[in-house]
């Protein structure tokens, strides 16, 4: 009887192991395989602007003046002009800017959106309440340095106001933005500002 008592315990605890092993094994088989990494990581782009002519990308810098960037300017013509102008009321003015890639943020030929934004001549330098949209153009930037020329026929005043450029790009996206335009120019290197006068058609002169 003993005898006998060994051999059904010896087979349960068999019964028993060989249950247990075909769970185990068939949760294996039907268990998700591991996520395969993807053929190609895109690596976020850098399409910036100075502020000032010493700029190099970097971001925040402390240069200045921060108000007269070297990479906007206003033309008369559609042929860039060799130093920013007076912009002039009731004609056709010309915004060129000079988009540069890469940064020292990214790299790789980029697609996106520069758009220009004004204030009112003395209104509110206060992001974004103060700032109205001037133009938005579609641009791609191949490494290098891409120069964009948009016509701007709305130019308020006579007076004195400011002109912002910013390059959006989902691969270079901007970050949270704040009231102080100060703050959001120095710490972003996609952003650009000009200040400027704009005269009547029979005054000349430059800013």
């Amino acid at each position: 009887m003993a005898f006998l008592g060994s051999r059904a315990r010896r087979a349960a605890l068999a019964l028993l192991a060989g249950t247990a092993l075909a769970g185990l094994l068939a949760t294996t088989a039907t268990a998700a395989p591991p996520v395969a990494k993807p053929d190609r990581i895109m690596a976020p782009t850098d399409v910036w602007m100075r502020d000032v002519a010493t700029d190099v990308g970097l971001q925040p810098h402390s240069g200045s003046p921060i108000w007269a960037s070297p990479d906007v300017k206003i033309c008369p013509t559609a042929v860039e002009c060799a130093t920013s102008v007076n912009a002039i009321v009731g004609m056709t003015n010309y915004i060129f800017v000079k988009l540069r890639n890469p940064g020292p943020y990214g790299s790789g030929t980029d697609s996106g959106a520069l758009r220009f934004y004004r204030t009112t001549p003395g209104g509110s330098l206060a992001w974004p309440m103060g700032w109205m949209p001037v133009a938005a153009v579609s641009v791609v930037v191949a490494p290098g340095v891409t120069t964009v020329s948009v016509p701007w026929g709305g130019v308020p005043g006579p007076g004195h106001f400011s002109l912002l450029a910013v390059w959006e790009s989902p691969n270079d996206p901007l970050p949270f933005l704040t009231a102080d335009i100060l703050t959001n120019v120095r710490n972003n290197n996609n952003i650009a500002w000009r200040d400027l006068n704009s005269i009547n058609p029979l005054a000349g002169g430059t800013p």
